[in-house]
């Protein structure tokens, strides 16, 4: 459902311990509440609690059923890391790739916010980086908000690369805009997805 207690400990620079201390717990029960939130079972009294523990809130509100929601950069986050805790990655990239091609064809059907709210990242820096990458791309850049400017890679990622046919492919045909980013993965693999 959402990633906010391991992001904004991340972003406080805290460790899942010193988290624990924080909330007189222990180490296993802060995994559990992230592997909880992410599943969308936690309680909000928990997830309140754990947050408040880092000086950050929950913020809940309600909106009107949106068919495209479940297309935004907030929610494909929460899905893509779901799908990569699980050991999907396949399923991570076609939400990814989804979302990209539907805000691309429909970007009047996003407001700036919805475009620009992100409260949790990608757990693996690296599916971070072609997530930002992506949806880049897709994003309208007058509306393109901060977060999705990507980093380069410290060395080539192959998301497929237990694949040799996908590897070779990706050697040979991942677009320019990835490459210098690191990211090995070819445009079929990315269209196909």
């Amino acid at each position: 459902m959402s990633d906010l207690i391991r992001t904004s400990r991340k972003r406080t620079g805290l460790t899942g311990a010193q988290l624990a201390d924080r909330l007189g717990i222990s180490v296993g029960a802060v995994s559990r509440m992230e592997r909880s939130e992410r599943a969308g079972t936690i309680q909000v009294d928990t997830l309140r609690r754990a947050l408040a523990a880092m000086g950050h809130d929950v913020r809940l509100d309600a909106a009107p059923h949106d068919p495209y929601a479940a297309f935004t950069p907030a929610n494909v986050t929460d899905a893509i890391n779901l799908a990569l805790d699980e050991d999907r990655p396949e399923y991570a990239l076609r939400l990814l790739t989804q979302a990209a091609a539907t805000i691309a064809a429909h970007p009047a059907r996003f407001d700036d916010d919805s475009l620009a709210r992100r409260p949790s990242q990608i757990g693996d820096n690296r599916w971070e980086q072609l997530f930002r990458a992506t949806m880049s791309d897709a994003i309208p850049s007058a509306r393109r908000p901060a977060w999705a400017e990507p980093t380069r890679l410290s060395r080539a990622w192959y998301p497929f690369g237990h694949y040799p046919s996908l590897r070779n492919r990706a050697k040979a045909a991942t677009p320019e805009r990835l490459r210098i980013l690191n990211i090995m993965i070819d445009q079929r693999s990315l269209s196909r997805a």
